[in-house]
């Protein structure tokens, strides 16, 4: 074997050494590092009690290691780790409130802006929380009268949905609407028995018109998605937009991001948390 070919295979197997040393260091000490982060420190332990118990994931979560992670025993959670479950919203991190305010949870958005008004008036949790109902009822202060579009369509569809199946098949209502507004000719007794047989006279009628109706909602429908793809924005996205802005604008010594984002998710009708 020649000398170069020599120097070239001792260098390959000193890159492959180093590379296998750098990446066994770096799980070891991504181990380590887990495992401290993981495992709650003395202070949080002698702090613990039922009403606040130690951190179970310390200041960050890194997820899941290569190596021995003490919070699972054969792929279960421990004791320990299981009664450190945050159970509220005010008991989590602020990288799982940030992740599922990002995702649109309503609570998480609440909560984000919480701390922040905490952060930014310098006061404690329920001092804060008090803040954040009174921006929630101001966020709201317009909101009936911005649904009324919705109101009046719900009313509408419900009213319309129940009218429709005696105009159908209840012949006293199918008979007096056809006197009124139709005037076909009427079937032979022996015709109109039973319900269903009144619904196929009826339905010569009003075919025509729950099919135009069925159609203007479906092109309707289909033009909002367009609407959408296009960026503009339909009625109710509008609207939103238009709380949030107005909101940021009477509260902006807090953060515009967490503002905004609590009024879009903020409903008329609240849930009892």
């Amino acid at each position: 074997m020649s000398l170069h070919c020599c120097r070239n295979l001792a260098k390959g197997m000193l890159v492959s050494g180093n590379r296998f040393a750098a990446s066994r260091g770096r799980y070891a000490s991504f181990g380590v590092l887990q495992r401290n982060l993981s495992t709650p420190s003395a202070d949080d332990a002698k702090n613990a009690s039922p009403e606040k118990p130690a951190i179970a994931d310390g200041p960050n979560d890194y997820g899941y290691t290569p190596g021995h992670d003490p919070r699972f025993i054969d792929n279960k959670p421990t004791l320990d780790y299981a009664i450190a479950m945050p159970r509220t919203f005010s008991a989590m991190r602020h990288e799982q409130i940030l992740q599922l305010a990002a995702e649109g949870v309503p609570e998480a958005r609440a909560e984000a802006l919480v701390r922040n008004i905490m952060s930014v008036d310098r006061i404690e949790y329920d001092e804060a929380e008090k803040i954040m109902q009174d921006i929630g009822r101001a966020n709201r202060q317009n909101m009936s009268l911005h649904h009324l579009p919705h109101g009046i369509g719900l009313v509408t569809a419900v009213t319309a949905g129940a009218v429709s199946l005696p105009l159908v098949f209840y012949f006293p209502v199918v008979n007096k609407f056809n006197e009124l507004y139709v005037t076909t000719d009427i079937p032979e007794p022996q015709d109109l028995e039973t319900w269903l047989e009144v619904g196929s006279w009826s339905w010569a009628w009003m075919e025509p018109v729950l099919g135009q109706i069925s159609f203007v909602l479906l092109t309707a429908a289909f033009a909002r998605a367009q609407m959408k793809n296009m960026g503009f924005q339909p009625y109710t996205n509008f609207m939103r937009e238009r709380r949030a802005a107005q909101l940021v604008a009477l509260y902006p010594q807090y953060d515009k991001k967490i503002l905004s984002n609590f009024s879009r998710t903020d409903m008329l009708v609240q849930k009892p948390l």
